[in-house]
Formats: C-alpha cells, sequence, structure tokens
C-alpha cells in the first residue's frame, strides 16, 4: 500500500507550489496549461467572457489583444431568432479573427498570396508628407507587389503642392489642411494609373471637427465608393458623429455602387469600452457599415496601445484579408490593410492577361551562379551522346535552365530592387539601414511590459537618435543625387528646366483619358472622339 502512494504523481499549484488534492477545485490556463487552486488563482488568472476561458496573467500580458464585438453572441437552434442574421454574424468575426500582421515577405508572396488578384487597399497616418514622405517610398520600394490604392492621413499640405509628392504610376487627388492649420489636417488618395475616378464634392468635407474626401472609382467594368477619413482629436466628437452618419447614410442609399469603402484615422478607441465607441459603433452598423481591423494600430511611448485606424466596407463577404504591415512604419500609426475581392466571379474569365505579360532576362550576379550551379548538376545527371539528338537534348538543357534562372515577368522587374524608379537615391546601403532601424524598434517594443509601458529606455534613445540620423542620411542621398544631374544638365538649359520642374512637380500625365463605352473601358483616343460625335449629332 506504501508503495502505490508513492506512485501517485500529483499536480503543482503554480502560484503556491503546493499539490492540488483531488477535491480541491482548480483553475487550467487555455493556452500554457498552467494549474493552480482555485483560490491562489484569483489573481493569477483571468476570465475571458468571450471566449469562455482561462488565462494566466503571462499568456494575457504576451496576447495580442483583438476588437471583437460579437464573440459573445453565438447561434441558439431553440432561438426564434432568424439563422441568417446570425451567419452573417459569424462571417464578421471570421474577418475580424483573420486580421493579422503581415510581414514582407507576405505581401511580396504571388496576388499577395491569394488565388487570384485582390483589390489591394493600404491606409496610414504619415504625420506629415515632408518629414515621412521619402520614408515611406523607401519602404513601400521593397515591395514586389503594389497596392492599387494609398490613402493617406494628416498630409499636412495643401492640395496645391500634391504635385511634390507625385509616385510613379499614380495618380493623386488631395484635399488641403484646414485653414490656418499646421499640424493634424490633410488628406490624399493615391490611385492607379490603371483605375480612373473622380472626387464625389458631396461627401468632401474640410472642417475643424472632421475631413473626408470620396471618389467614385470604376475598375474592369466595376464601379465602387472610396473614401479617407480623418478626425482631429481636438474637433467636437458629437459634430463628428452626426457628419460621418450622414455620410455612410449617404454611401448605403447609393443604388449605383453596390461596393463602398471608407478607411482613415478615427481616432475613437475600438478597445476602450465607454460611451464613445458605443455611439461610434451603432453609427457604423446602422449604416451596413463593418470594421476589418481589429488589432492595435496606434503604439507610442508612454501611451496604451489603441485600435483607432480601421478600414470599413459595406460587404464583409468580398473581404479576402486584412492586417498591419509591420515592416513599413514612419509614424506612431502602423499603416492597414485590406484586400477586397472587387471583380464578379462572370467576368473573371475574360480578364485573364497572365499570358500576355512580356518576360526579361535578368543577369545579375545572383541569377548567374544559380545558373551555374543548376547546368552543372543536370550535366552531371544527364550523359549526353556526341550526336545530333544528344546536342538537342544538351541546347534544350541550357535553354530550360536559363528560363529557370533568368527569365522574370516584366511586374518583377518593375519592382525589383534593383529598379527603384520612386527614389534611384536609395542605395543599398540605406536598404540596411531602414532594416537596422527596423530591428532596433522592435527589440525596444519587446521590451516594454505591463508594468513598464515605456520599456527599455536605453534601447529606445539608440533608436530614436539612430532613426534622427538616418532620416538626415536619406536628405543627403536625396541631394547628392539631383545635384550630381544638375551638374550634368550644366550648359543645356532645356534639360536643366525639365529637372526643375520634375522637381517642382510639374510633370506631363502620361496616363490617357479612358471612358466606360457600352460597359467597356477605351483609351484609344479616336474611338472616344467618335462615340463623342455619335452622342452630340443623336
Amino acid at each position: 500500500m506504501a508503495t502505490n502512494h508513492e506512485t501517485i504523481k500529483r499536480e503543482l499549484c503554480e502560484s503556491c507550489c503546493k499539490q492540488i488534492l483531488i477535491h480541491q477545485k482548480f483553475l487550467v490556463c487555455s493556452r500554457c496549461n498552467k494549474i493552480s487552486h482555485h483560490k491562489c488563482g484569483k489573481h493569477h488568472f483571468v476570465y475571458d467572457q468571450t471566449i469562455d476561458q482561462w488565462s494566466c496573467n503571462d499568456c494575457q500580458a504576451g496576447r495580442l489583444v483583438k476588437y471583437s464585438p460579437f464573440n459573445s453572441i453565438s447561434y441558439n437552434k431553440y432561438s426564434p431568432e432568424d439563422p441568417e442574421a446570425f451567419a452573417e454574424i459569424e462571417k464578421i468575426k471570421i474577418c475580424l479573427n483573420n486580421c493579422k500582421l503581415m510581414s514582407n515577405k507576405l505581401i511580396n508572396s504571388q496576388n499577395f498570396g491569394f488565388d487570384r488578384k485582390p483589390l489591394a487597399i493600404f491606409s496610414n497616418n504619415i504625420d506629415g508628407m515632408s518629414q515621412n514622405f521619402d520614408t515611406l517610398l523607401a519602404k513601400l520600394s521593397l515591395l514586389h507587389n503594389q497596392f492599387d490604392i494609398l490613402a493617406i492621413t494628416e498630409t499636412n499640405i495643401n492640395e496645391t503642392h500634391k504635385n511634390l509628392y507625385a509616385i510613379p504610376g499614380y495618380a493623386s487627388t488631395f484635399s488641403s489642411k484646414y485653414p490656418n492649420k499646421h499640424k493634424g489636417s490633410g488628406l490624399g488618395i493615391y490611385l492607379n494609373e490603371s483605375f480612373t475616378g473622380n472626387v464625389i464634392n458631396e461627401l468632401t468635407i474640410i472642417s475643424p471637427d472632421i475631413e473626408t474626401l470620396f471618389m467614385d472609382i470604376s475598375y474592369q467594368g466595376q464601379n465602387f465608393n472610396f473614401g479617407v477619413v480623418y478626425r482631429p482629436p481636438s474637433g467636437n466628437l458629437k459634430h463628428f458623429n452626426q457628419q460621418i452618419e450622414k455620410v455612410l447614410n449617404v454611401l448605403s442609399n447609393k443604388e449605383i455602387n453596390n461596393h463602398s469603402i471608407v478607411c482613415g484615422d478615427f481616432n475613437i478607441n475600438l478597445f476602450k469600452n465607454d460611451l464613445n465607441k458605443s455611439k461610434f459603433e451603432n453609427i457604423l452598423f446602422g449604416n451596413c457599415f463593418l470594421p476589418t481591423i481589429s488589432l492595435p494600430t496606434h503604439e507610442k511611448p508612454g501611451c496604451d496601445t489603441s485600435c483607432i485606424d480601421n478600414i470599413l466596407v459595406s460587404d464583409v463577404n468580398n473581404v479576402v484579408g486584412s492586417g498591419l504591415l509591420t515592416d513599413i512604419k514612419v509614424s506612431h500609426h502602423y499603416p492597414t490593410v485590406c484586400f477586397y475581392d472587387i471583380i464578379d466571379a462572370d467576368s473573371e474569365g475574360s480578364e485573364d492577361t497572365t499570358d500576355s505579360q512580356p518576360f526579361y532576362y535578368d543577369y545579375c550576379e545572383t541569377h548567374v551562379l544559380e545558373f551555374n550551379s543548376k547546368l552543372s548538376q543536370k550535366v552531371s545527371v544527364d550523359n549526353f551522346s556526341s550526336d545530333e539528338t544528344g546536342f538537342a537534348k544538351f541546347l534544350e538543357c541550357i535553354t530550360n535552365t536559363m528560363d529557370e534562372c533568368f527569365k522574370v515577368s516584366s511586374t518583377a522587374v518593375k519592382a525589383s530592387k534593383r529598379n527603384r524608379i520612386e527614389n534611384p537615391w536609395i542605395t543599398n546601403g540605406l536598404i540596411k539601414s531602414i532594416n537596422f532601424k527596423n530591428f532596433l524598434y522592435e527589440k525596444w517594443k519587446k521590451s516594454k511590459t505591463k508594468a513598464d509601458k515605456l520599456g527599455d529606455s536605453e534601447i529606445y534613445e539608440k533608436y530614436k537618435n539612430y532613426r534622427k540620423r538616418l532620416r538626415t542620411l536619406i536628405l543627403s542621398a536625396k541631394n547628392m543625387f539631383y545635384s550630381k544631374k544638375f551638374d550634368n544638365c550644366k550648359g543645356n538649359s532645356k534639360k536643366t528646366w525639365e529637372l526643375i520642374n520634375q522637381l517642382r512637380g510639374k510633370i506631363i500625365s502620361k496616363s490617357k483619358s479612358s471612358f466606360l463605352v457600352n460597359g467597356n473601358l477605351i483609351k484609344d483616343r479616336r474611338i472616344i472622339a467618335n462615340e463623342f460625335n455619335k452622342y452630340f449629332v443623336s
């Protein structure tokens, strides 16, 4: 009997380190399976009502908090409620739970990691174009895939200066900042040149309480409304709620465009359970708009993390993914992204252009080494005969290996790190410095705890100083680049003025006019002119 008692293995309480007996109540962490007496666990465990589970303080501190207003709602088959309504709620819950942190590696994958290319939306509070525009371009140049729409808040510039911040491949639309306001104002939208769009004046507002900029956008026969919103923290919240409700009400009642997307910095924390959040949620849900971002979007030393930036959609069924870009951060706000399936299934088959894309051969040193390695492996394995058949096989082997190693699509060439069209003054050394700055930021971020929200002050000071020096280096590289260009143009007034106009943003747009004729997007000038003649004659 004594032997049996000795072989009994009892669990130890993580709090008091005493054995947990069979008759005693206990708690188990749902994440790490830590066990504790019920009495001891009161101060070391937290109960989450939304998921009906207990978590220890250690797991709760490291847990990624997510906004989930519908997690407590579940379908009861005995309830008289409509099951279709619960099915819609389940879709919203899935969308918010799937919101995740995204790295450059994921963004650079084919079609952003989806089966087919969705509408890719990027939104960010840049906290001043003059301070952070070059840094944002440097980080965007590391991406192989381009976003279709870039929405920017807090530009701190007027509409007349938009050409100074042009991005090749995009057409920009800006709204001026509020008069006599130097900081915390101004909106901008960069639209891919393959899209066409017009500003919706009735929905564009510039006031001390709210700023909005909306466009009616067309792409591949599909029309949708897109807008960017900014709420100044110093503005009147009651007036903001009244104005945003009117805007969303107009969008939800539009019969022409079924899809509406609204993004921006709303400065209402969805993690905070207060009256402001409840009123904002009622306005959104009452007008059939739903948030797609559930992660903390704003981080500042000495402040709690908050979810104040978001991307709202009128139809959550079309959202295929959403999240925050962790490798592209130029202010205290993380860039928010949303991938939206705007193309109907009927028109999917008619827009297959993958085979028609031109290809290029990139003979860089890395590809040459890869080619030599692969070819030597194939030659050592296959024994080619000395007759014509053997030579034909050897030639085919070389051709296939060249295609494998050197052949790249036109889109990859345009977005390659070695072909930086947007900012050619960004060198490989600066890119390494940007990556090291990101490393320092992540290191400081990991040093933060619940007790010490400021984190390691030494690491933060190192990151802050390095960021300041890097910004100075990027500006110096830009100045040096244009100084050399001016030296090359010395004595040629025509080229000098072309360069001056380029710096001033006065560049002739290469984008062609496009019109919808019988549901088809037409860019041919002759056809457009003939259609105009037919219209006015009739």
